[in-house]
């Protein structure tokens, strides 16, 4: 990422009407971006996650159905979503990705909504795709002059959003929009990106985007999570090369006025949380708790912990029924 691309992020994190959770600064800088559009349009969150395994030139993934849809490793989900179950709902994903794609994660709530394809390295390549009921603004990175440069997904109108006439992928940081078959708005956001062909590869990437609600698998199941905990960002990330474990989940929720964090990942990697979480160890993951005002959210960091049974880290055992 580069360093205009870092600041004008953690600008717009910085402008947003509500203070936002307290998550560590990777997670920050990589949501801050998103948060622009959130603040005008409700983004719809992306999904059927897939990981992309090695091809001659590209990785072709299966566009999900009912009730066939499947996650990163292949398993089953249900067709039909229960937001009060499982805390990340996802809405639409990728039926094809370029082979240099290593995994998918997801983010919902305060910081957008959307299915992200990842690379490897520490500036890994990544594809962001979000949906939203209404066309969304010109990202303010991208200044006054910011030029439409129509082009077509299938039989649908859409364009490239950048900031040079001359060049559709405005540098390496690609915006690319088009209407979706049922009159929302659609969004392909690339960064660092490799390889010969990188515009017909997105256009190749959005004519294959699926759209439809999907629950994501997680590793942990929490039983009697108290009523007033209201989620206000999860995230499921796949970047090793950052965090130093293969992904990471981190959900995050209000109550009463006060904030309390849940993250689950393989044992070690870079420390992510602020403060000193209270966690634990089991079937080989750790979880970390932390609350900043027990009084005020009815229930201390120990107590909440109890209630996390660990599933491991074979994602064909996670489950979409998180809650209860």
């Amino acid at each position: 990422m580069t360093d205009t691309e870092l600041s004008t992020m953690l600008k717009d994190l910085a402008d947003a009407p509500a203070p936002p959770p307290r998550i560590d600064i990777d997670r920050a800088r990589r949501a801050g971006g998103r948060r622009r559009r959130v603040r005008t349009t409700a983004l719809v969150l992306g999904c059927a996650a897939v990981v992309a395994a090695g091809g001659v030139t590209a990785v072709s993934v299966s566009r999900p159905s009912v009730p066939a849809a499947t996650d990163a490793v292949g398993t089953a989900l249900p067709p039909t979503p229960d937001p009060s179950r499982d805390p990340i709902v996802a809405k639409t994903g990728f039926g094809w990705l370029p082979e240099e794609v290593a995994g998918i994660g997801y983010s919902v709530g305060a910081h957008g909504d959307t299915t992200e394809a990842v690379g490897r390295g520490e500036q890994p390549p990544q594809i962001s795709l979000s949906v939203s009921d209404q066309e969304p603004p010109v990202p303010g990175e991208l200044g006054d002059q910011a030029t439409r440069i129509p082009v077509r997904i299938g039989d649908r109108d859409g364009y490239w959003l950048t900031s040079y006439a001359n060049d559709p992928l405005n540098h390496g940081q690609s915006h690319l929009r088009w209407r979706t078959p049922d009159g929302r708005w659609a969004e392909l956001l690339a960064f660092h990106l490799t390889g010969p062909d990188r515009q017909q590869v997105l256009v190749r990437v959005a004519e294959h985007a699926v759209f439809a609600d999907r629950p994501v698998p997680l590793p942990l199941r929490i039983a009697g999570l108290p009523g007033t905990f209201r989620l206000e960002d999860g995230f499921l990330t796949r970047r090793p090369d950052t965090d130093g474990v293969p992904w990471r989940v981190m959900l995050a929720y209000a109550s009463n006025g006060t904030h309390a964090e849940i993250t689950v990942s393989v044992p070690g990697g870079r420390k992510t949380d602020y403060g000193s979480p209270l966690c634990t160890k089991g079937n080989s993951l750790q979880a970390c708790v932390r609350i900043d005002q027990p009084a005020a959210a009815g229930i201390d960091a120990q107590s909440l912990l109890d209630r996390i049974t660990l599933l491991g880290p074979d994602e064909a055992k996670w489950t979409t029924h998180v809650i209860g």
